[in-house]
């Protein structure tokens, strides 16, 4: 009998908890609807704003791009190489003013960008473009490009593994399909040099993310089978020996990356 009154005050305890938890649940209050702000696009806006303030000087919309000549040839005698050809699609995520599109070429290319006033001039230029804020995802369908271009882009997102990842979703599944893009590196002898004394890593206000070679090659091998680099400056650019020491010697880069992985598993940020 003892077993079973135990029993018993158990099962009733647990069931007392059970109905308190409800009650509790019921009768919890709730967050004022009143002072939620409703305004759609506000997050691109303010996005949009805080480039604009630390863009200063950078007004000029025309504005030349770093690098653009070596980029243009590489990634465009890469895309010929892999079969893209003028009737393949092409999408320049942070195309600004389409400089690099016209530079390219090959490929029949569309244009997104956050900075209307970019984007006005792109479109005067006649290429086929959209305001988008391309932050945190793309609004884009699945298998829709042939080819994505991102040039110094990736530093200036949080998380670049949530673009890239979306970047790989938007490529069709092709050997021939392809992401191309530059960064700096910011991990090279010269910047190391700058934090000892005590600067920051970059000074660029912009900049929120800083690759090492490693990390960048990481990523992009995560999604791709194969990926071609292109040093762009740095003393690994005068000096080809140098180049086994990117993370030291290179300040920025380019590369390709072709023929996205069919499975892609789970990021693991313990090997960073």
């Amino acid at each position: 009998m003892a077993s079973a009154n135990g029993t018993a005050i158990v099962a009733f305890q647990l069931s007392a908890r059970g109905a308190l938890c409800v009650s509790m649940r019921e009768n919890a209050p709730e967050f004022p609807a009143d002072l939620v702000l409703d305004e759609p696009g506000r997050g691109a806006r303010l996005v949009e704003e805080f480039y604009r303030q630390y863009h200063v000087g950078d007004d000029d919309v025309n504005a030349d791009r770093q690098h653009v000549s070596a980029k243009a040839a590489f990634f465009r005698e890469r895309l010929q190489t892999l079969g893209q050809g003028e009737g393949s699609l092409g999408l320049d995520a942070g195309c600004r003013t389409g400089l690099l599109i016209k530079s390219v070429g090959v490929l029949r290319w569309l244009g997104i960008d956050l900075d209307e006033q970019a984007l006005h001039a792109a479109r005067a230029s006649g290429i086929a473009c959209r305001r988008m804020d391309f932050t945190f995802d793309l609004r884009l369908q699945d298998q829709s490009f042939d080819a994505v271009m991102m040039t110094e882009v990736l530093e200036h997102l949080p998380y670049p593994m949530i673009i890239v990842r979306e970047v790989h979703r938007v490529l069709k599944q092709r050997a021939s399909s392809a992401f191309i893009g530059s960064v700096p590196l910011d991990y090279h002898l010269h910047r190391r040099w700058k934090v000892l004394r005590g600067k920051r890593l970059s000074g660029d206000q912009t900049h929120v993310h800083h690759f090492s070679f490693h990390e960048l090659d990481q990523l992009l091998r995560f999604f791709f089978e194969k990926v071609d680099y292109l040093p762009l400056s740095g003393t690994a650019t005068r000096h080809h020996w140098l180049r086994s020491w990117p993370n030291l010697f290179i300040r920025d880069i380019a590369w390709i990356a072709s023929a996205p992985k069919e499975q892609v598993g789970q990021w693991g940020v313990g090997k960073m």
